[in-house]
């Protein structure tokens, strides 16, 4: 199935390079750390470059991660489709492990760094104040025990509004059964985030954000810091 499906992600490639595309957004991020879904990866500050390509209801995304002292790294191509102020999304994660032998485009079951999520989310509909997401793995995570598909999935519910010109943006994550995330249901990833672009009558925009990240399920607490530059 991995397979498969990365080649929808060759044809995602192959007909954005041949058709009309703009590009919507270039932004490099730099965090105090990375936390993904209540869990933090790696053990220093990350620099996170991202590119997003847009044509007509289709959008193709590279982002990607890298630690100074290489605790962690990434590479993740995702494209989606939007649609009825939706947006599915096809999100490849590539995680090569530090001190191993990786390879791009090694794709053997049990040796691949690649797995694979699809996702669905109403993020973009501004008519909608609560908003969500949900993203189910199809590929690339298995049980260590069984080696069967385990089907992490993750949902995800945000309320964002503003306040004194600054962007606020309360959040909360849960796991619904066993998987990647909790050997249960659990909530994993809650907290608030503060965001305000700086306006330096620059060619840029200064995204500036502070987070606050709890996961219940660890009983671990994060805060975060980040600046950046977007285009």
């Amino acid at each position: 199935m991995l397979r498969v499906i990365l080649v929808f992600l060759c044809f995602s490639i192959t007909f954005f390079a041949y058709s009309q595309v703009r590009i919507s957004t270039t932004e490099v991020l730099i965090q105090s750390r990375h936390v993904w879904r209540g869990s933090q990866l790696g053990k220093a500050f990350a620099i996170e470059p991202s590119l997003t390509l847009v044509c007509n209801r289709f959008s193709f995304n590279v982002w990607a991660a890298v630690t100074p002292n290489n605790s962690y790294s990434e590479i993740d191509l995702i494209p989606s489709y939007t649609f009825n102020r939706f947006k599915l999304s096809l999100l490849n994660y590539y995680n090569p492990v530090q001190g191993d032998v990786n390879r791009y485009l090694n794709f053997k079951e049990g040796k691949s760094r690649h797995s694979l999520e699809l996702s669905l989310d109403n993020y973009s509909d501004e008519k909608v104040r609560l908003k969500w997401m949900i993203g189910t793995f199809l590929a690339g995570d298995r049980d260590k025990v069984t080696g069967k598909s385990l089907y992490s999935t993750y949902l995800e519910f945000r309320y964002p509004f503003t306040i004194w010109l600054i962007d606020v943006e309360p959040f909360a994550g849960i796991t619904p059964f066993r998987g990647y995330y909790a050997d249960r249901f659990a909530i994993i990833n809650t907290g608030i985030s503060f965001g305000k672009e700086l306006d330096l009558k620059l060619p840029f925009k200064v995204p500036l954000s502070f987070s606050y990240i709890s996961n219940p399920y660890t009983r671990k607490n994060y805060i975060i810091f980040s600046v950046g530059v977007e285009i």
